[in-house]
């Protein structure tokens, strides 16, 4: 498999992801062995450690590795929200077995193939922790009214922050937030006004996560994996709760 077809097959897939309640964009990103460069990538644009160097800009924007992804991630986002609204409508609960298969798939590869048992033990609390945390999620009512610009600002926000953790889904944030459909419409008729408001607060999100992530990542990797694995399992009850 050519590099770039590998790239642009993570980024594909990785919306493709995004876009599905219960898929962490960033998980499958671990997947195929491209989040760790994703993150590195995006924590460029932080405003803390912007510098006026172009040549020190393009060497952090990687553009033999963004540009596939990003193409892949844009080409699948819009075509993937006629499918998932096809599937959502018509085989929902196949629909539901299938997540919830690929979230316990995450699981077993985070805490048990990318290292050995033994280490994954070492963070059986954080794990525990991770779990507590998306059972309260899953099984809190939440009901705000998204006509307010401000709360889909927030929203967008939430949700991109989400996509950023191999473990939580945005497109289950925007489930549990009761956004989801109308989000899928807006992206369906390509609708840019209606959107704005949540991609301003993606690229809110854009701009001060990425380099608080992979400050953590460098400081306890395998802790992190393990604890964003207990928000995948923890997630999965949100599937079969909030996706109608």
């Amino acid at each position: 498999m050519s590099n770039f077809f590998h790239k642009f097959l993570a980024g594909f897939c990785m919306g493709i992801a995004e876009i599905t309640p219960g898929i962490s964009g960033a998980t499958i990103a671990g997947l195929f062995n491209v989040y760790k460069d994703f993150i590195k990538v995006l924590s460029t644009f932080n405003p803390n450690s912007l510098r006026l160097n172009l040549k020190y800009f393009l060497d952090g924007l990687n553009p033999m590795f963004t540009f596939p992804l990003g193409i892949g991630m844009l080409i699948s986002i819009y075509f993937s929200a006629f499918f998932i609204d096809f599937l959502i409508n018509n085989y929902l609960f196949i629909f539901k077995i299938f997540l919830s298969f690929v979230m316990v798939i995450a699981v077993v590869k985070n805490c048990f193939l990318d290292h050995s048992i033994s280490l994954s033990k070492n963070f059986f609390v954080s794990f525990v922790c991770g779990v507590l945390i998306a059972l309260v999620i899953a099984f809190s009512l939440i009901d705000l009214n998204f006509n307010n610009v401000f709360l889909i600002l927030v929203a967008g926000l939430l949700a991109f922050t989400a996509f950023l953790l191999p473990g939580i889904s945005g497109s289950l944030v925007l489930v549990i937030l009761g956004l989801y459909e109308l989000i899928i419409s807006y992206i369906k008729n390509l609708d840019l006004i209606g959107l704005l408001p949540f991609i301003i607060g993606m690229l809110l999100s854009f701009l001060f996560i990425p380099k608080q992530i992979i400050d953590r990542f460098q400081q306890n990797e395998i802790q992190l994996k393990v604890f964003f694995s207990g928000l995948i399992m923890g997630s999965v009850p949100a599937v079969w709760l909030h996706l109608n």
